[in-house]
């Protein structure tokens, strides 16, 4: 009884752990693979990468994060999805989106700040 019967269910219990451990300053939404693929600079130590449905008002919570960072356009959401998603559980901190090129990103901030006030939020452009 209590034991881990899989070699996943212990690194799911090992993950948890060093997320506590690891001081975690920054939250990156999406896939590692899907930002270097895009040609994104990959966040680095004190980043916690998690999908869209992970952020929750708990993992907020848990990490106090700093910042929020997610690619313009990912494969399962954009900006405006993770923004709503964010306003929704109380997010009041900075999200930043980034992006390679865009050629009129100041269109999209504008759509974002009318749609969801209280997220301050900004696209960078990664040269």
């Amino acid at each position: 009884m209590g034991r881990v019967s899989s070699l996943g269910g212990m690194r799911a219990v090992a993950a948890l752990d060093m997320r506590r451990v690891m001081r975690v300053v920054a939250i990156a939404v999406g896939e590692p693979v899907e930002w270097s693929q895009a040609g994104n600079a990959l966040p680095g130590a004190g980043v916690a990468f998690v999908s869209i449905e992970e952020v929750t008002e708990a993992l907020i919570a848990l990490h106090a994060p700093t910042v929020v960072f997610s690619p313009v356009v990912a494969r399962r959401f954009d900006c405006i999805d993770l923004a709503m998603r964010l306003s929704q559980i109380g997010y009041l901190g900075p999200y930043r989106a980034i992006a390679k090129d865009l050629p009129r990103p100041d269109l999209i901030e504008r759509e974002v700040r009318q749609a969801f006030p209280n997220i301050d939020f900004a696209i960078v452009l990664d040269d």
